[in-house]
């Protein structure tokens, strides 16, 4: 029975995301987990409850990850749910590490060594920014909160890590009482103190609020969402690409909008070398004083070879090519194979897998007369990539995504969800132009101004400000998780030395 435990906390995190939205219930979800670690006779015991329930959840939240795989990288519906399940594996050590080291402590240290389990939880979500592959932090337990504004504003200090851990803490609050609750205030102290947690978050988020909210949008952006398929015939494609962009353009509400912002899609034709192309974009951005942003391949020769980026073209009021970005953070298995000599197989199964490479520079670009930056597709989760380009001085995040590859799944719904993220840690207004759906502009508070649905030919329009300000996230960077991890580390030495002595 005690087993159910794990799968049931699993459940609940996963319910807490879109497009079930329930994040009340991540409160309360860690409870079951946490008492399991509890009562395991090993951390080893521990170990597998953590698996079981990062596996329950990553299920339900990336079921749709086989059908993208089937469907647009060319495997075999067994090979795309193998490449799930490996995926699944891996992710879902993070969890079962965190659960390893709690169960440690507990029994180097006692009861009271539960509370470490918040701090160890952080420094396993940090760890997913950057493994496997480069990193995948999707899942992480703040997200779960995004519709809690004046709750997150606390994002723009710790940033999505600070509300993880007032979940976690909560939730070992909850059963610390529950192990005690015949000991006064022995077992109060916990949830006393995750109280006034979160009392000081939401009194600083009203605060956070009304200072963000009063910025005044003075300029206006339009984004084209044109629902354009990698299934589309190659002509319909390039008819979408080279005229149809002008066309939606001509049927915008704002007869001179600043900006015009074109997402990341599926494109036959290159910037570069296709003249009509070219010149309709530069007749394009000439109806903008701010210009044109659009999303294209770049290629460029070194030493005979050829090179491919994922890029970010900037056009200026003129048609002027003004910059150009180059996507640094790829998409394994999608832009490139990472670790070629042990996935080589990859090419030989998926003849669809792209051979980017990546960018190396955190490019600030005019935009007008003000610096502003791009980040492309999944670029957007990490939040230290992020940050760096509004340190260097951006005032404004472009985000150009394509998830026509999700369907109609949850995908661009949390895809969405974590944008909103960038935005208040930074606070940064973010333009969101996504092929398929969700087009959205992202306000400082995290606020969605306005948004388009999935899967449909769109125009989102809105207004923006460049911000210049930089919070203390954006200064001084994940400072609270760094924290997190001397803290944990500070339980392990403390613990071992004791049992030393």
């Amino acid at each position: 029975m005690l087993w159910c435990f794990p799968a049931v906390t699993g459940f609940l995190l996963a319910v807490t995301f879109p497009k079930a939205d329930q994040g009340f219930l991540a409160w309360i979800a860690f409870v079951p987990l946490i008492a399991f670690v509890y009562k395991s006779r090993s951390p080893a015991r521990a170990f597998w409850g953590g698996f079981i329930a990062g596996a329950v959840q990553l299920f339900f939240l990336q079921i749709w990850i086989p059908s993208v795989l089937a469907q647009y990288g060319n495997l075999s519906g067994v090979l795309a749910w193998l490449a799930y399940g490996l995926m699944l594996i891996l992710l879902s050590l993070f969890p079962a590490a965190a659960c390893f080291a709690a169960k440690v402590l507990i029994r180097r240290g006692g009861d009271f060594c539960l509370i470490s389990f918040p701090f160890i939880w952080i420094a396993m979500e940090y760890a997913q920014d950057f493994f496997p592959f480069g990193g995948y932090p999707w899942l992480l337990a703040g997200y779960s909160q995004s519709k809690y504004l004046r709750l997150i504003q606390i994002a723009d200090l710790v940033g999505v890590f600070g509300v993880s851990f007032l979940i976690l803490f909560f939730n070992v609050a909850l059963f610390w009482i529950g192990i005690y609750r015949k000991r006064g205030w022995a077992s109060a102290w916990p949830l006393i103190s995750a109280a006034v947690l979160i009392a000081l978050s939401l009194l600083y988020g009203t605060i956070s609020f009304s200072r963000w909210d009063s910025i005044q949008p003075n300029f206006r952006a339009a984004m084209l969402q044109g629902n354009i398929s990698f299934n589309d015939p190659e002509g319909a494609m390039i008819e979408k690409i080279k005229s149809g962009y002008a066309q939606m353009a001509d049927s915008l509400k704002f007869p001179n909008p600043d900006l015009l912002v074109i997402p990341e899609s599926p494109s036959p034709v290159s910037f570069e070398y296709d003249s009509v192309y070219r010149q309709s974009f530069e007749r394009l951005a000439s109806g903008f004083s701010m210009g044109l942003v659009f999303n294209n391949i770049r290629e460029e020769q070194a030493e005979g070879n050829a090179r491919y980026f994922n890029s970010a073209y900037f056009l200026g009021r003129d048609g002027s090519l003004e910059d150009v970005y180059d996507k640094m953070h790829l998409v394994p298995f999608g832009e490139y194979i990472p670790m070629k000599t042990i996935f080589s197989f990859s090419r030989i199964i998926s003849k669809d897998v792209s051979a980017f490479s990546p960018g190396s520079n955190y490019r600030i670009v005019k935009v007008g007369d003000h610096p502003a930056n791009a980040v492309i597709c999944f670029e957007i989760i990490f939040p230290d990539l992020v940050r760096r380009f509004v340190k260097k001085g951006s005032q404004l995040i472009l985000n150009l995504t394509n998830d026509g590859w999700y369907g109609d799944s949850s995908a661009p719904f949390q895809h969405l969800s974590i944008a909103r993220w960038r935005a208040i840690e930074n606070r940064r207004y973010l333009l969101r132009a996504a092929n398929s759906g969700i087009s959205a502009i992202i306000e400082p508070t995290g606020r969605i101004q306005t948004s388009t649905g999935i899967l449909m030919q769109a125009v989102c329009e809105g207004r923006f400000a460049f911000v210049s300000q930089q919070t203390f996230y954006t200064r001084y960077g994940n400072v609270f998780v760094f924290l997190c991890v001397i803290i944990a580390f500070g339980f392990f030495i403390f613990n071992g030395f004791r049992r030393v002595v």
